[in-house]
Formats: structure tokens, sequence, C-alpha cells
């Protein structure tokens, strides 16, 4: 049986009463290799400052949120969302944005994380969505992604996410991902459920090594230079934000936001922030 990756997790309590040639490098920064065994729940705060760090190598470019859309106070009061956007960039050139949103309450936490590249016939999409209730990871989803097929792009994908998900197969899984998590995958996801506290920093390293992985084969080398400077394919920005809209329509994080936050801006946030069409 295949369980929502976000609305089945959270007990009522927390809702708001309502009537090629790639230059392949498989390592992670040294400073997030560190143990993230925490005693308490678990906030992926890890993730949060190691993400920044990465961005800040990339030399990536914090970008202004809307104050609508930046910080928001679940209905409640007892969940908090915070968004940060990146764009990426290859000799001054943008190569698209990193868009990264953190929940954290008192027992839960989520943390989901794109890069929707502006040209995505030659830059794949990375996702992750990772998913905490207590000191445990009820579900993590780490991927690199091809919506928009270029066969080129997708032969590395596939080689590049073969290497990284055999490292990780000792996390827990007792089920199949859902198909509308997966449709766009070279089939080398991490799909993670129920995973104790004891292997947090397996988790977090998962998701360290993809971003990682992704920024080093795709945005550092000379190909991304000659990628930015690609004149920019409206048709393939389409098609992908065909493969966005999909996913926002089909993910059970909609339903999860609605109730923190209210409908109407949850269907503002995820058009005009998290899914939005990539700039640039």
């Amino acid at each position: 049986m295949n369980y929502s990756l976000t609305f089945d997790f959270f007990p009522a309590q927390y809702y708001p009463t309502c009537t090629s040639g790639l230059n392949i490098q498989k390592r992670v920064d040294p400073s997030s290799t560190t143990s993230s065994f925490q005693s308490g729940p678990t906030n992926y705060l890890r993730l949060v400052e190691q993400t920044t760090k990465f961005m800040n190598r990339q030399h990536a470019i914090s970008e202004t949120i809307s104050g609508e859309f930046s910080k928001r106070m679940s209905l409640n009061s007892k969940m908090t969302l915070n968004a940060k956007e990146w764009t990426l960039q290859s000799e001054n050139q943008p190569l698209g944005q990193l868009r990264m949103v953190h929940i954290q309450g008192a027992k839960n936490a989520i943390i989901n994380t794109w890069v929707f590249p502006n040209h995505p016939t030659k830059m794949p999409v990375f996702a992750a969505e990772l998913i905490a209730v207590g000191n445990a990871t009820k579900v993590a989803f780490v991927d690199i992604q091809v919506p928009v097929l270029s066969q080129f792009v997708a032969d590395d994908v596939a080689s590049l996410t073969a290497a990284l998900s055999i490292r990780f197969t000792s996390l827990p899984c007792n089920e199949t991902a859902p198909d509308w998590a997966t449709n766009a995958s070279q089939g080398n996801f991490t799909y993670a459920r129920d995973v104790p506290n004891e292997q947090l920093s397996t988790v977090e390293d998962c998701y360290l090594s993809y971003l990682d992985t992704y920024l080093r084969a795709f945005v550092s080398d000379e190909a991304a230079a000659e990628v930015a400077k690609s004149a920019r394919n409206e048709e393939a920005i389409d098609a992908l934000q065909e493969y966005q809209v999909h996913h926002m329509e089909h993910s059970p994080g909609n339903k999860f936001l609605d109730k923190l936050f209210g409908s109407e801006w949850t269907e503002s946030f995820m058009k005009n922030f998290l899914f939005a069409k990539p700039r640039g």
C-alpha cells in the first residue's frame, strides 16, 4: 500500500481546527559528515545549514522572496514554514533556481528541496522530500530526475544515480514508491520509510550526496558554462512546467499545507513560488 508522502504522517493536533563527459565526484563537503544522532525530535537543521553552504560554494545568488512566502506560521501557531531560494549560475549566467522549504514544529519536521533548471533538456531536476515525526524519519525521497527528456542527459543521470542509490540500500522500506513521484526518474532514486533515529545521519548523507553530486556534475564544470550560454527554450520550459504542475496536483503536500496554512495561501505559494517556472 502506498502512503502519502506527507499527509498521513502528522497527528490531528498539528492541524488547525476548521468547519555526458561529466566530472563525477561522489563526495560530500567534509563539514557535512559529522554524526546527526539527535536525542530529541528530528529537525533537519543540518540539511538547511549544509544546503546553504553548498549554495555559498557554488556562488549562487540568494534571492529575496516575497514576505508572504519566505516565512509563515501555521493557522494554529504550531508549525513554522521558512522558504529560501538561490539562483545557480555559471560565469554569471543563470542555470536555474534551488528552492528549499523547511517546516518545523515541536515534534515534526519537513524539508522539501528542488532544483528547477532553465535549460531542462540539458540539465535535470533535483528533488528531495524528507518528513519526520518525533525522532524518526517517516519518509525520505531523494532523486535526480529528467522530466524533459534528452537521452544524453538521461544516460548521465542514470550513471550518476546508480552509483549513489546503492550506497543507501541499508535504509528501510517496505513498499513501492508512488508513481507520481517516480515517473520522471531514471530508476535510481532513494525511497525510505520509518527510519529510526540511529540512521538519521545516513538519511541526511543521502540528501547531501545526491545534491552534492548534482551540483558538481551539472553546475560546476565547463559543460555548465556552455549550458548557461544557451538560448532559453520556452517549449522545454513549458514541458518542465507540466511536470511541476503534475507533481503539485498529485502530491499530498497540497492537502497538508491547506490544513496548516489555508487553501488560498497554499495555492499561491505552490504556483507563484515552489513550482513556478525557473527564471533567467
